[in-house]
């Protein structure tokens, strides 16, 4: 079957992934959805992409199936991490529609065809043997079978113009069943049967043969392998984002089939195909000169060296560091075989203190749920401990200034959180997503709580805005559905709130603000806030409609 069949076949398997998964609301952690698809991948497998496989080639289906299976695990993948997890019911679908829809329906159009194919080749190889005739002249005297330039009869002389008959002898018809079955296997069976019997004849027998030119590139991509597998084992210690991973998976699967591309029966195909005028015997005599064994339990000590080096190496937790102005900063932090649950950073390096954390030191940690650090870190950079879901405990150095933006984004473990005053700057998104966080104490000396700052901060209940805070920058605490206290006292010098601070902030009833400060009109929507503001006559409350109208912003 063509390629183009085949892609067509895989079209329509997926077409109902592709239209459905355009959601956006996800209903799936994604540890749950690939969860559920590893689940799923059986059934898909038994009674989707093996039948599947088998309609689309007999003669190459276990190929088809992997490029199938693979192919589905690469759109599932990319629709968890990039799209929405709710593909993970689309492919559960998938199997009911594959199995009860479409693999019924590619199965009768197969079976039409080839019925017909059946028909026609039939009516051209069962023939009636009268059909062909061969016609003969004898002579009629003696019976002699005569040439047609014959003028007289070379057996008894008669005259062969008035002396002859003609005679219909039907020819034999050859039928497929009369030749040998080996004939009925696909061509490239058929080339290797003939390659085999070549073999034999020349007592080549062990399939560890190889050229020696093959040998060495093959060789040469099992080195490249075997360093791509040192390198993928050596970074799931430094925790990359999953993408990272499936990027080198597919690389190494890559390679994977490069080096059993060099097999010596596929050498010898190769070579046969591309000379075609050339007997089979001669060239595989040549090729029996350049043969060499392919010991393949050097492969394997490679491949058992780039898995077991990189667990030598990280059986403990590293620390990597780079060199600033005034010491040294954490560039990262490789966990160990031996500890992925705790993590503490020393004060000093080489005799210099460590005084920063740059961005992602422990993002993406799983298992991590309490880093201690020093109280020399007077920075930490964005995303330092970005979906770290498990953590639980962090202490923040006493001196810290600076704290990155996301810098514990999706830190849904976390609880409590104390904020020294010599902070005075706190990036955008920095608890995003924080559903344990109950209680956190803001420095003075900040002047902004940035756009999504404690966004979907579920479990948040209470915070004190401090005076020195001009402005709430949008989004700020969107959905925090449990915050029903936000304290801002009458010398606070709060400017602006920005759209959506406080939207879908269902417990918080009322809120005092100072008398200058600008509300933007979505500051508080779907949240039942009234807003009070100092100075003001609490009998002419301002709520939320009130900010929705032209006359406060006209006036």
């Amino acid at each position: 079957m063509k390629k183009s069949k085949m892609f067509l076949m895989c079209t329509l398997l997926m077409i109902p992934t592709m239209v459905l998964a355009s959601s956006e609301n996800d209903i799936f952690s994604i540890g749950s959805a690939l969860g559920v698809e590893a689940f799923v991948s059986i059934h898909m497998s038994v009674m989707v992409l093996i039948p599947l496989s088998r309609l689309i080639s007999q003669d190459n289906s276990k190929k088809v199936f992997w490029i199938l299976f693979i192919s589905r695990a690469a759109i599932l993948l990319f629709f968890d991490f990039f799209i929405t997890t709710y593909i993970a019911i689309v492919d559960f679908l998938a199997v009911f529609i594959g199995a009860l829809l479409i693999l019924p329906i590619l199965s009768g159009i197969k079976e039409r065809n080839t019925f017909q194919g059946k028909n026609t080749s039939n009516n051209n190889l069962v023939t009636p043997s009268v059909i062909n005739n061969e016609t003969t002249l004898k002579c009629l005297k003696c019976g002699e079978t005569l040439k047609e330039d014959d003028k007289f009869c070379p057996n008894c002389g008669a005259d062969v113009a008035s002396n002859t008959v003609i005679s219909n002898k039907p020819k034999e018809i050859v039928n497929y069943s009369n030749f040998d079955s080996i004939y009925a296997n696909s061509e490239d069976q058929l080339l290797e049967i003939f390659i085999k019997k070549e073999l034999t004849k020349l007592g080549i027998e062990n399939n560890n043969l190889i050229p020696r030119d093959v040998l060495k590139r093959k060789n040469i991509l099992n080195i490249i392998f075997s360093i791509l597998l040192f390198v993928f084992i050596s970074l799931i210690f430094f925790h990359f984002p999953i993408y990272t991973y499936i990027i080198g998976l597919i690389i190494l699967f890559i390679f994977f089939k490069l080096t059993r591309k060099y097999d010596f029966l596929k050498y010898l195909k190769k070579e046969i195909k591309s000379r075609p005028n050339e007997k089979i015997s001669n060239i595989v005599m040549n090729v029996k000169n350049s043969l060499v064994t392919d010991k393949k339990i050097i492969r394997i000590v490679f491949i058992l060296i780039a898995i077991i080096l990189p667990l030598i190496i990280f059986v403990n937790p590293r620390i990597l560091y780079e060199k600033v102005d005034d010491g040294y900063a954490v560039r990262f932090y490789a966990f160990g075989l031996t500890n992925f649950k705790t993590a503490t950073i020393p004060e000093t390096y080489k005799g210099e203190k460590v005084v920063s954390l740059r961005g992602n030191t422990f993002s993406n940690m799983p298992f991590l749920e309490e880093v201690e650090l020093p109280n020399s870190i007077i920075e930490i950079r964005g995303q330092a401990f970005k979906n770290d879901k498990k953590l639980i405990k962090v202490n923040i150095p006493s001196n810290l200034e600076y704290l990155g933006g996301g810098a514990f984004y999706n830190c849904k473990s976390i609880i409590n959180i104390i904020l020294p005053n010599t902070l005075n700057y706190m990036g955008g998104e920095v608890f995003y997503g924080a559903s344990s966080l109950e209680y956190i104490k803001l420095s003075k000396n900040l002047s902004e709580i940035r756009g999504n700052s404690f966004e979907n901060c579920t479990s948040l209940k209470s915070i004190i805005i401090p005076d020195k805070v001009i402005r709430i920058g949008g989004h700020a605490f969107y959905g925090d559905e449990s915050l029903s206290e936000v304290i801002i006292s009458k010398n606070s010098k709060l400017e602006e709130i920005g759209s959506s601070a406080f939207r879908k902030c269902y417990s918080l009833n009322e809120i005092t603000i100072p008398k200058d400060t600008i509300v933007n009109e979505r500051s508080f929507k779907e949240s039942p806030t009234s807003v009070y503001r100092y100075g003001e006559n609490y009998n002419n409350t301002y709520n939320n409609s009130y900010f929705n109208s032209d006359y406060y912003y006209s006036n």
